[in-house]
């Protein structure tokens, strides 16, 4: 295990470099699995077990390696824990391909009891953030807050058309390699090296040697953009039922969160507050990751 070991220190600290987060003493996740409402949950847990616990859920075809650069800053005051949600990286697929906002939040309340976390932190991006959302208005929630980043109930609809259609263009790859070339060709913010090493923990390789994403096709193919953002609509009534303060985060450079959209769920919130992170587009945690951590924190240290 310790050539794994190494090998991922060294992609960490290739990351610390690549986000400016320091990279002097990169200590890798330790990975555990956890068993939730009948499937098994996998996730990264990072920094000191006693630290306050931080729980971050990726956005959609993500995985939990999305929140690697923030972790590098946040894991050093928290407890830090990416979930793969369902149907997403290493965790189970849901067999009934039960994946609305309410699937996610049970497993999410389970995640939390099933590891004694009390009081997390919970940050969530795209459809992380949608789940994230759910989960604080459920009536068992016991939150000390709420991230959302670069999501609300309503969405630009030509932004996400947009963002569904290139990802079903970009289905396979020969090599990820070949998937790091397509990603930068589309404007990923990371060189090629950096980012394929980062891809290689969202790619699986099938049986006929192509690669494709990790995550369960009909989380997102099989569905309409229609589909996918049509039940949102259903948590503004919802909202006032959030009892911890909320930090909503905008991508400065987004075109799928708007700023009249970050300014309508801010203003329904209960306790909300809103805050855009410059050189940012949707994946705020990848674009900008220690701008996203800062804010985290500064969020946190005025609660």
């Amino acid at each position: 295990m310790q050539p794994a070991r190494d090998a991922d220190r060294r992609y960490l600290q290739a990351l610390a470099a690549h986000a400016g987060a320091g990279g002097d003493e990169v200590e890798p996740p330790i990975e555990r699995r956890v068993d939730v409402n009948g499937l098994v949950l996998r996730c990264l847990d990072w920094g000191p077990a006693d630290a306050a616990p931080i729980v971050l859920l990726h956005g959609g075809g993500q995985s939990a390696h999305t929140w690697d650069a923030c972790c590098l800053t946040l894991a050093r005051r928290y407890r830090c824990l990416a979930l793969d949600q369902r149907g997403h990286g290493d965790s189970s697929w849901s067999a009934q391909a039960e994946y609305g906002f309410d699937d996610h939040a049970a497993d999410i309340a389970g995640f939390i009891s099933a590891l004694g976390l009390r009081a997390p932190m919970l940050v969530g991006m795209s459809m992380g953030g949608i789940n994230a959302i759910a989960t604080a208005t459920r009536a068992d929630a016991r939150l000390r807050a709420l991230v959302s980043v670069d999501v609300g109930p309503d969405l630009q609809f030509d932004g996400v058309d947009r963002l569904l259609r290139g990802m079903s263009a970009y289905r396979y790859f020969d090599s990820p390699a070949q998937a790091a070339a397509r990603m930068s060709a589309l404007g990923a913010r990371r060189n090629p090296a950096l980012l394929e090493a980062t891809l290689r923990h969202n790619l699986r390789q099938g049986s006929d040697s192509q690669w494709t994403w990790k995550f369960d096709p009909r989380t997102l193919f099989d569905l309409t953009t229609a589909e996918v953002l049509e039940p949102r609509q259903a948590l503004w009534a919802r909202l006032p039922a959030i009892r911890c303060p909320t930090l909503v985060v905008r991508g400065a450079d987004s075109k799928i969160f708007s700023a009249d959209d970050a300014r309508k769920l801010t203003q329904a919130l209960p306790d909300g507050r809103c805050i855009t992170v410059a050189n940012a587009r949707h994946s705020v945690q990848t674009d900008n990751p220690g701008a996203l951590a800062a804010a985290i924190m500064s969020f946190d240290a005025g609660l």
